[in-house]
Parts: C-alpha cells; sequence; structure tokens
C-alpha cells in the first residue's frame, strides 16, 4: 500500500480522524503510525476486538478505559541506580496504574456475569466479548506500584503531609510568621515611616526586605540587595530579619533534600515493577487504538467487514466485493449511500454514466474501505458488507499531470499504470477512473482494453470508469466484466447517484451541456453530428435500463405477493394450533372436575370403610368398595395418560411449525429478499402468539425417587413419593394418608440446587394467566410496575397453594433489591425468605417461603 495511494485516497486524513478518538496521547501518535495490512490472522484479531468494542458501546458494557498522561519518556529512569522520578512523573504513573486496574475490574466483572449467566439456564445473557474480557485479564497487575505511589503522593499530585517533612514544614512556618512579624515592626514604627518608600514588604532574592528612600538608607542597619533604576529606592534586609532568613533558607534546602530522598526511595521501590509496567503499556496503547476505532465507528454508524465465505475464496479462487448502503466518510452528510455487489465470476467492474454522477466517489469509496477494512477499522456501511484481503491496492485517479516531469496527463496516466500492471496480482485491487482518456479516442479505447486484458489475465480485481462507448461493450463480451452505471434522472437531467448493476450508462453530455448554459441551437448542431449507429445504442441503453427498473418492480411485487403467501399460511397453521390448544384446555377442566370427584368419592369410600369396621364386617362389600376405587383411578388414569399424549404432540406441532418459519425467514434473509434484521422481526412476528402460549411447556414428567417431597394435584397438597406401584404411578403420602397417584398429576417440590425450577413468566402488564411463577423476574422493570407484579405473585402463591418461589430483581444500586425485601417483610403469608446461593444467583436473586398456616 503505497503512499501516493494513501493520500490519492485520503487514508491519512481517516486514520488522523480516528486517532482523535484515543484516550491517550500515547495511543494517539501509535495510531497514527498504523498502515494497512496484508496479514489475515492481525487483521482478523483488530476486527474481532473492534467489532466487540462496538457491541459493548451500543449495550453500554463496553471497556471503562481511562486517559492517562504520557510515561514512556521518563520510564527508563526506573532502570538507572541512583535515579528519581519527579511529583510529575509519580503522579502520571499512578493515573496509568489505575487506568490498568480498572480494565482488570472490568474483565473480573464480566467474568463472573458469564459464570453466573452460564449457571443460571433460565436467563439470556450476551456473553460475546471474550477476547476482550481476555486481554483485559492479562494485563499486569500494577496495584502494588499504584498503592506506594499514592502512599507518598494524593490524588491531585500534590506530595502528603509524611511524618517525615511535617516537623520540616512546620520550622519553616515558624520562620516565615518570626520574618513577618520583625518585618511588619519596622513598617508599623511611626519613627520609621516617612524614611519607607512603600509600607508594603517586598521579596528580593527570595528574602523579605523593605523599601527605603535612598537618602535614608543608612539610618537602618542591614543588607543592601537593590537599588531602583532612578535611584530613589533601595531595598534594605534589616539585621534582625537576616537571620531569619538564613534559617528559612536552611530549613527550605533541608525540606528539598528530604523531598528528594523520598522521591529517590519511591523509584527504587518501583524499579521492579519496571517490565510489568511496560508491558502494560504495551497492551494498554494497542488497546486505546481498538476502543478509538470503535468509537469513531459508532460516531459515524459503521459496521466491521466480514471475510468472503471460504469455498468462495479457496475453492473458486474468487474475491467478493459486497457493501451495503456504503458513505464516504469524508463527505459526511452529503454523501449519498451506494450498494455495490461484484459477486463470484465477476473480477472487473466497468462503470458509466454521465459527470458528477458519482462514479470517482463510487471508486474512491470502495478502496477507502479496503484501507479501513484491512486496518482493522469499521467502515460506514450496512450488514452485510463483505471484502476480501487485497496484498496491493493501485489506482490511477484524477489529473496526474507533472510539470516538473514534463509529463502530459496522458503521459502520468500511463506511468502510473504501468506501475500497478507491475505490482497487481490475482489477490490486488485496481481502480482506473476515466481510462483510456487524455488522448484521441480511438486509440485511448484501444490502450485501455489491453490493459484490462491484461488485468483479467492475472485475475485482478478491476474497477474502471469510462466514457467510452467501446467499453461498454467490452464489458458484454468478457464473462468476467461486469457493467454498471450511476442512475440518471431523465426529468430533471441530475444524477441520483444510484449504482444499476448490469446495465451500461449513457454520458448525457448534450443534455448536461443545455441544461448548463449551451445555446440550444449549438447543442441541436451537435446531435446532427452523432452518427445513426451511436443513436442506437443510445436507445439501446435506454432501453435495457427501462427494462432494469421494470424488472426490478416485478420482483418488489413478487417479494411481496411470497410475504402475504407465507402469512397466511403461519395465521393457518397457528389457528390450527391454537384449536388443538383450547380442545386441550377443555379436556383440562373435564380433568379437574373427575379429579375433583374422585377425591370426594374416595372420601366417602373411606367413611364407609370406618363404618363397616365399626359395625358388622362384610367381606363383599369390602371387595366392592376396593373394586369400585381400583375402577375409578384407573378411568382417571387413562384420561390423564391420554391428555399428556395430546399435550406431547401439540408441543412437536408448535415446534415444528416454528422450526419451519424460522428457516423460511432465514432463507429470505441469505437470499437477499429481506434484510438481516427484517429476517428477525419476522420470524419474531411468526411466532408472536405461539410464544404467547408457552408460559408452561406442555406434557413434562418430573424425574422421580423415593423420598422426593411433591404437590398432588390441582390443589398442590403436599406429599411424599413412597415407592413406584407401577409405571407412570407412584404411591403418594399425604399427611395420614397414602394414596396412588398418576405421575402426570405430580410436580416436585423446588429445592435450593444448580438445577431450576420451572419458570413462568409474570407479565408486565399483569393480565392474563392467574397462574403464580417458579420464579418471578422482575428486570428491567419500574419500581411501581414490579411491586404491582410481587404483589400479585404473593396472593396468587398463597391462593394456589405455591410454598416455595423466587424473585430475581439484580444487584445494580440495590433499589429494587430493598423494595422487594421491605414488601416481602410486610406479607403475613411470608415465613422466610433469603438471597440465592451463589452459583444461584447471589444478592441479585431472593428465595420466598410462604407459611403452610396461611394457606
Amino acid at each position: 500500500m503505497n503512499q501516493r495511494t494513501q493520500e490519492i485516497l485520503d487514508y491519512p486524513r481517516l486514520r488522523e480522524e480516528i486517532a482523535g478518538y484515543c484516550m491517550s496521547l500515547e495511543g494517539k501518535n501509535h495510531l497514527l503510525l498504523r498502515e494497512p495490512s496484508s496479514d489475515l490472522y492481525e487483521i482478523e484479531r483488530l476486527k474481532n476486538l473492534g467489532r466487540m468494542w462496538l457491541m459493548g458501546i451500543l449495550a453500554e458494557t463496553a471497556p471503562p478505559l481511562k486517559s492517562w498522561p504520557p510515561i514512556r519518556p521518563f520510564l527508563p529512569r526506573l532502570q538507572v541506580e541512583g535515579a528519581s522520578l519527579s511529583l510529575e512523573d509519580f503522579y502520571a504513573l499512578a493515573l496509568f496504574c489505575e487506568s490498568v486496574q480498572s480494565l482488570r475490574d472490568w474483565g473480573e466483572h464480566r467474568t463472573r456475569a458469564s459464570a453466573s449467566a452460564r449457571q443460571d439456564s433460565l436467563s439470556i445473557v450476551s456473553f460475546s466479548d471474550k477476547q476482550l474480557v481476555a486481554a483485559s485479564l492479562s494485563l499486569p497487575d500494577l496495584n502494588e506500584p499504584k498503592e506506594a505511589i499514592f502512599r507518598i503522593i494524593d490524588h491531585s499530585g500534590e506530595l502528603r503531609d509524611l511524618p517525615e517533612i511535617r516537623s520540616i514544614r512546620q520550622a519553616i512556618q515558624k520562620i516565615r510568621q518570626d520574618i513577618d512579624r520583625l518585618v511588619g515592626r519596622y513598617l508599623s514604627d511611626d519613627s520609621v515611616r516617612p524614611m519607607l518608600q512603600s509600607t508594603l514588604p517586598t521579596l528580593r532574592d527570595g528574602r523579605q526586605v523593605i523599601a527605603l528612600r535612598s537618602n535614608f538608607k543608612g539610618r537602618i542597619r542591614g543588607i543592601v540587595h537593590e537599588v531602583s533604576q532612578s535611584g530613589q529606592t533601595v531595598y534594605v534586609e534589616p539585621e534582625d530579619v537576616v537571620d531569619r532568613n538564613n534559617d528559612l533558607v536552611t530549613e527550605e534546602h533541608r525540606l528539598l533534600r528530604e523531598v528528594a530522598r523520598i522521591l529517590k526511595e519511591l523509584t527504587a521501590t518501583l524499579s521492579p515493577f519496571y517490565a510489568e509496567i511496560l508491558d502494560a503499556l504495551e497492551s494498554m496503547i494497542f488497546l486505546d487504538g481498538i476502543g478509538a476505532g470503535a468509537r469513531w465507528g459508532n460516531a459515524n454508524r459503521c459496521v466491521y467487514a466480514s471475510e468472503p465465505q471460504e469455498d468462495v475464496r479457496d475453492s473458486h479462487n474468487e474475491s467478493v466485493i459486497q457493501i451495503r448502503q456504503a458513505r464516504h466518510p469524508l463527505l459526511r452528510p452529503h454523501a449519498v449511500p451506494i450498494d455495490l455487489v461484484l459477486s463470484p465470476g465477476g473480477r472487473m467492474l466497468i462503470i458509466t454514466g454521465p459527470n458528477t454522477g458519482g462514479k470517482t466517489v463510487t471508486l474512491k469509496t470502495v478502496a477507502l474501505f479496503a484501507l479501513l477494512n484491512q486496518s482493522g477499522w469499521p467502515v460506514p456501511a450496512a450488514d452485510p458488507t463483505v471484502l476480501p484481503i487485497f496484498d496491493y491496492i493501485g489506482c490511477d485517479i484524477g489529473d496526474e499531470q507533472s510539470l516538473d516531469q514534463s509529463l502530459s496527463t496522458f503521459s502520468a496516466h500511463m506511468k502510473n499504470i504501468s506501475s500497478m500492471l507491475c505490482h497487481a496480482t490475482e489477490k490486488s485491487l485496481v481502480l482506473l477512473d476515466e481510462l483510456g482518456s487524455g488522448t484521441d479516442p480511438q486509440e485511448g479505447s484501444a490502450i485501455a482494453m489491453a490493459v484490462l486484458d491484461e488485468l483479467l489475465q492475472k485475475k485482478t480485481v478491476v474497477l474502471v470508469t469510462t466514457h467510452h462507448g467501446i467499453l461498454k461493450n467490452y464489458g458484454y463480451t468478457h464473462e468476467s466484466c461486469i457493467n454498471a452505471s450511476v442512475d440518471f434522472d431523465q426529468d430533471t437531467l441530475s444524477p441520483t447517484y444510484r449504482i444499476l448493476m448490469g446495465v451500461p450508462g449513457e454520458s448525457h453530455a448534450l443534455d448536461i451541456a443545455e441544461k448548463n448554459g449551451l445555446e440550444k441551437s449549438i447543442v441541436a448542431r451537435a446531435r446532427t453530428y452523432l452518427i445513426e449507429e451511436r443513436a442506437d445504442v443510445s436507445a439501446l441503453i435506454r432501453g435495457l435500463t427501462a427494462k432494469h427498473e421494470e424488472l426490478d418492480r416485478f420482483e418488489h411485487d413478487k417479494k411481496i405477493e411470497e410475504s402475504t403467501l407465507r402469512e397466511k399460511r403461519r395465521k393457518a397453521d397457528l389457528r390450527e394450533l391454537q384449536l388443538r390448544q383450547k380442545e386441550i384446555e377443555l379436556r383440562d377442566k373435564g380433568y379437574r372436575r373427575l379429579d375433583s370427584l374422585l377425591d370426594e368419592s374416595r372420601k366417602k369410600l373411606e367413611n364407609l370403610v370406618r363404618e363397616i369396621r365399626e359395625g358388622e364386617l362384610n367381606r363383599d362389600k369390602t371387595l366392592q368398595v376396593k373394586a369400585f376405587l381400583t375402577d375409578l383411578e384407573r378411568t382417571v388414569s387413562g384420561e390423564q395418560d391420554s391428555l399428556r399424549e395430546e399435550k406431547q404432540e401439540t408441543a412437536r406441532t408448535h415446534k415444528e411449525i416454528g422450526e419451519k418459519h424460522r428457516k423460511e425467514a432465514e432463507a429470505d434473509a441469505r437470499s437477499g429478499k429481506i434484510s438481516k434484521d427484517e429476517g428477525k422481526r419476522q420470524r419474531k412476528k411468526r411466532l408472536g402468539s405461539a410464544l404467547a402460549n408457552e408460559s408452561q411447556p406442555l406434557g413434562t414428567i418430573p424425574e422421580f425417587a423415593i423420598g422426593v417431597e411433591v404437590y398432588v394435584g390441582a390443589q398442590k397438597r403436599r406429599g411424599t413419593l413412597i415407592r413406584e406401584e407401577k409405571k407412570g404411578h407412584w404411591v403418594v403420602a399425604t399427611g395420614t394418608i397414602r394414596m396412588t397417584i398418576s405421575a402426570s398429576e405430580l410436580t416436585a417440590v423446588p429445592v435450593n440446587s444448580v438445577a431450576k425450577p420451572l419458570s413462568v413468566e409474570i407479565q408486565t402488564d399483569m393480565t392474563g394467566d392467574d397462574t403464580p411463577a417458579f420464579e418471578l423476574r422482575l428486570l428491567g422493570m419500574r419500581h411501581d410496575e414490579a411491586m404491582k407484579a410481587l404483589s400479585r405473585q404473593l396472593d396468587l402463591a398463597s391462593m394456589k397453594g405455591l410454598l416455595e418461589f423466587s424473585v430475581v430483581h439484580g444487584k445494580g444500586e440495590g433499589i429494587l433489591q430493598s423494595a422487594v425485601h421491605q414488601m416481602l417483610g410486610t406479607y403475613a403469608s411470608v415465613s422466610e425468605f433469603h438471597f440465592a446461593r451463589p452459583e444461584e444467583g447471589g444478592t441479585g436473586k431472593t428465595i420466598v417461603r410462604l407459611g403452610q398456616d396461611f394457606l
């Protein structure tokens, strides 16, 4: 990447702008030296870290990189025996250590968050900054040198009031007070006042003196330090003040020696940390550059370009350029977004069209994006933007005429093109603006085609702009060439700056000349000079443009029709699913009535058995009672099994429907029919109503074992598993009563373990289902909304017999946590609440137990 190409493409200007986002001067200076690289591994490393940093900025979880003053100039003195740093040096070093420690603290916090997210299977926590976290944790621990420095200086950079220097400072203060008292006595003496030139004390050479009129200089014994230029004033230090001033100088020198000793000792203390500090500085400068690129990208709505697919890059040896909504970063709000795609098989793009239509800007934008991408920086575009890694980027743009070298415009172009042909390979990018111009059109076109032939033979990626009609035909006669044009509004005679792929463009020179003031008669005469073949070609191009626009409209209508059909099919599928779920709900209601009948029948039969035992015991009656009870339980059990199978079938149907719509949306996004964000939005919309019915899983049968505590039936009576009577049925003890219950009617009591109980979300608008949640999540709610949700949860849990549940309120500043605990402390049915264990959420989650007496 030669310097001339970088300057033509304004790369240095962009580099300086990005460097301005650095947090330190050392980071900025280092970034100003960065050059585009062709090392794929290094480029991917820079981009991956920058991509994570940009995601952190958008999610407000970016690394907290603090600024620090330059420290590299004085660091070598740490290795010199007997050397000493200044107070300013120590303060700068302390700020640097603080910045390093804040970054390490961020990495440790993100690591803990990741561990908590992995343990909490019900939480969805994005943790995509692993490489950034690893980089922050790899920084040396500089807490010890930081604390050593701040023991000597305070956080404003001043020397602390240490015991070693406190007595010296006190002595200095006393001496200054004595000097002020002695001098003040002269200045306030009525007998001395007439001799004074000024009644204010004066400093000369750091010593307090009095200003006497020159004719009175012998009246006060002392040392004359200075005489004014006019000779009217002499500055005299009285004899009694001289001694105290000498004492002051002595104590001040003593203080300086003591401070120098302290700083020298501190320098020696920090000397063993020289290697760690130097390593940390290199890492911090590197990370400062990463952060600067991400912050610049966020300010300019940028994305990090991805690499072409491996099968395209390796198998076909093809480079793919795909740029969406690209904006030249230096044009700011005046930039018009452009789309440009050079698909597999295409190695050359020939762009034609009118002047001022954006052809040159398009070339510069693509090449500048390549330089930014290979510097590890984002580009102002939209996803998906794909750029390969080029080993050489050459451009011939603008007027290269050189008077110093006696080169004409054409000669300068040929010299540049000759140099590019020598360096170009199959992994290079070459930009040729107005190829073949500056000489005879026929000869220029011939040379242009020969140059393009050579570049095609080298398999170089080439972007060309031209006005030569013969080069438009060249694009149609070579398989690896793609014609494109900048769109032109025929009504307003102005460019739209839109790139039309596959269609060549007209120059519209006559129309533009007429619009810009050339007389119509002259334009009409010029049209007569156009030969018929040229007119036919122009008509053909206009026809192709119209066909292209018609095809675009057809594709748009087709997408709308396909979307409508998919929406109708989705509604039909969801309607079928809703009908089946409604059927299951009706059967659930019938089962609950049957369950109630079973409970009542069991009680009646138990009373009957007791009466028989108290009276006449008849074996036939006892057998009849047991047979009746067995038949009734068998009927209920069969109904339960049938219901469970229906639920499981519905769950499978729902999953199949959701998967089908997900694949359709992803296929649309890959094919380019819709954007990636639109695909996500459609998937969410397609599954919206189905997900609303997923508040509780269907057909879930827990694993049971002897001794496990369970809830029995809809009344949620608490019991203990005694043994497994038969497959799918357990003997359960509830109080003094034992009974055989189907496993589908049993729910395991939640316990404090790593495995979390089933979570049922309570909607924030507090409408809909009246089922309490095993885990109530209040994250993201406002205070009033969260308290309303918690109050409703407590009421539902009390009514439904849910003895234990958890509340996820997060940590944050502790406001929501305190409000939750305050409400739990005043709720009558709450018997106990406490924070969860650290592996289950710690202080961000509270376990609540209700007393049985209140249920």
